[in-house]
C-alpha cells in the first residue's frame, strides 16, 4: 500500500491534540473491526470447510488481540512525563509491540502445523473442495482489511507509533492474504486442485513468520534505547550550533525511548556570558531541536564556558 496516497487521507487531523484522539478512536476501531472479521471468517471457514479461511480467521483474531494490547498501551503512553518516568511512558508502545510479537509467532506454528496435515490430507484425498461461501467471505476480508489498514496507517504515520502502524501492516497483510485465500477457494472448486487451499494457509504462515520477527527485533531496539542513526546526531549537532551565542558542540548523545528521542547534549558558550543568559540560549537550543524531531523529543542541554 503506498503511503504516499494515505498521507493527504483526511481520517485525522494536522493538530497533535486531534490525532492523539483520532488515534483512541482508531485504536477501538481497530479492536472491534478484527474481532469481527475474525468471528466472521471462523463461521464461514466452519460452513465451508476452508483451512486457508480459518487461517485468515486465526490471523483477524491475532489482530483483534494487538489493538486491544495497543490500546492499553496508548492509555498509558499518553500520560505525560513525571517525576517516576521523567521520559514519559512511551516504552509500554515497544512493550505491546513485544506482546504482539510473540504472540504472531506462536499463532504461525499453529497454522504452519495445520497446513502441513492439510496438504498431506489433500495428497492422500482425504480433503474436500471448501463451499463457495468462502470464496465471497474472502471478498469481503479483502475490502474490510484494506480500509482499516489506511486509517490506521494515517494515525501511526502522524503520531510515529510503532504499534498502531504494526497494526496497519497486519490488516493491510490480511488483505493480501484474503485475495490469496479466495484464489485458493476458486481453485479448489473448479480446478480440482483441492491442496491449494492448505498451501496457501502455509505460505501465510510462512510470510507471517518472518514478520513476526522482524517485529521483535523493533520491539527490542526500542526497549533497549537503541542509539540514533550518525546522521540524525550530526542534524541535531547542526541545529545547536545554528542557535546565537552557541560556540561549539562538545558533546551529543542520542537514543530512541518509546515513541520519542533523548538527547543529551553539551554545549559551549563565551566565558563573559552571564548565567541567565546562558540558560536563554540552552532554552533555544531545546526548543529548536524539539521544532525538528517533535514534541516526544527530550533535551537536556548543559552549557560550559569557551576559551578560546
Amino acid at each position: 500500500m503506498p503511503r504516499a496516497s494515505l498521507s493527504n487521507s483526511n481520517s485525522c487531523g494536522n493538530d497533535f491534540q486531534e490525532c492523539r484522539a483520532c488515534e483512541k478512536k482508531a485504536g477501538w476501531a481497530a479492536v472491534y473491526a478484527n474481532l469481527s472479521l475474525a468471528i466472521f471468517k471462523a463461521i464461514i471457514g466452519y460452513l465451508s470447510g476452508s483451512k486457508a479461511i480459518l487461517g485468515d480467521a486465526l490471523f483477524s483474531f491475532k489482530d483483534f488481540i494487538a489493538a486491544l494490547v495497543v490500546v492499553i498501551g496508548i492509555k498509558i503512553s499518553g500520560k505525560p512525563a513525571d517525576d517516576q518516568h521523567p521520559y514519559g511512558h512511551g516504552k509500554v508502545e515497544y512493550i505491546a509491540l513485544f506482546l504482539i510479537s510473540v504472540g504472531l509467532i506462536i499463532a504461525t506454528v499453529f497454522l504452519f502445523v495445520n497446513s502441513v496435515q492439510g496438504i498431506w490430507s489433500s495428497y492422500y484425498g482425504y480433503d474436500r473442495a471448501p463451499k463457495l461461501i468462502a470464496f465471497w467471505a474472502a471478498l469481503i476480508s479483502v475490502v474490510a482489511n484494506y480500509k482499516l489498514a489506511q486509517y490506521l496507517l494515517c494515525v501511526g504515520d502522524k503520531l510515529n507509533s510503532p504499534s498502531m502502524l504494526a497494526n496497519a501492516r497486519h490488516n493491510h497483510s490480511d488483505a493480501i492474504s484474503s485475495i490469496m485465500v479466495a484464489g485458493a477457494v476458486l481453485g479448489a472448486r473448479y480446478l480440482g486442485l483441492v491442496f491449494l487451499d492448505s498451501l496457501v494457509a502455509l505460505i501465510e504462515a510462512v510470510c507471517l513468520l518472518a514478520m513476526s520477527f522482524d517485529m521483535l527485533k523493533d520491539a527490542l531496539k526500542g526497549l533497549f534505547d537503541s542509539a540514533l542513526p550518525a546522521k540524525m546526531v550530526e542534524q541535531i549537532e547542526a541545529i545547536a550550533r545554528v542557535v546565537p551565542g552557541v560556540r561549539k558542540v562538545a558533546k551529543v548523545v542520542a537514543r530512541h525511548v518509546g515513541q520519542g528521542l533523548s538527547v543529551d547534549m553539551t554545549i559551549k558558550i563565551d566565558h563573559e556570558l552571564t548565567h541567565q543568559e546562558g540558560y536563554l540560549i540552552v532554552q533555544h537550543v531545546k526548543e529548536s531541536i524539539r521544532a525538528a524531531f517533535g514534541n516526544h523529543t527530550t533535551v537536556h542541554v548543559i552549557f560550559e564556558p569557551y576559551m578560546p
